[in-house]
């Protein structure tokens, strides 16, 4: 028997968290059964379980990434394209973001695994505002880290909007960005 390497146990985790995304995205997490996702996976029953023990633990993971998928867009410097990419994936991802909220409103467990996602994204998000200012020659912001944490609180705002199909000024979000991040050019 061939030895699976690890890049292949990697494409097999995506494959199946991609699916679960689809079908938690269409349907909820409650109304999802692990079967519609092995079955939109195109794996095997075995071969999901092996990755994934629970739907729980499927839930936890798709969460974790919805979540880590914020850092992406809170470290583009320009709120307009922050704006536009966020826009792109609205068809999915703020659906499931929305989701991946109310899951964690009522599942302890699940909440706590989100917070700890947010609180390093909200430490890398602060790094890259540091570099930012330091790169722009501009002194340290008084509070990266609270700077961060609101910046990721008005994407998740934005965000739900979006999920529910009413969109923001994109104007004012920019000039919202700019003064947040003491911009002042």
């Amino acid at each position: 028997m061939p030895k699976v390497t690890q890049e292949h146990r990697a494409a097999r985790r995506r494959q199946i968290l991609a699916a679960a995304r689809e079908v938690f995205t269409d349907k909820g997490f409650a109304q999802t059964s692990t079967g519609e996702i092995v079955a939109a996976s195109g794996l095997s029953t075995g071969a999901v379980y092996s990755y994934f023990p629970s739907k729980n633990d499927l839930v936890a993971a798709v969460c974790e990434d919805a979540v880590d998928n914020l850092i992406d867009l809170a470290s583009i410097r320009d709120a307009a394209e922050m704006l536009d990419r966020l826009r792109a994936r609205h068809a999915g991802h703020a659906r499931l973001m929305a989701q991946v909220w109310a899951e964690a409103a009522v599942s302890p467990d699940l909440a706590v695994q989100v917070r700890a996602q947010l609180a390093k994204d909200q430490e890398k998000v602060a790094g890259l505002i540091r570099q930012d200012r330091c790169a722009r020659g501009l002194p340290d912001s008084p509070d990266p880290f609270g700077v961060a944490g609101s910046l990721l609180a008005m994407l998740t705002g934005y965000s739900q909007r979006l999920a529910i199909g009413q969109d923001i000024d994109t104007a004012a979000f920019r000039q919202a960005v700019r003064t947040l991040l003491g911009d002042t050019t």
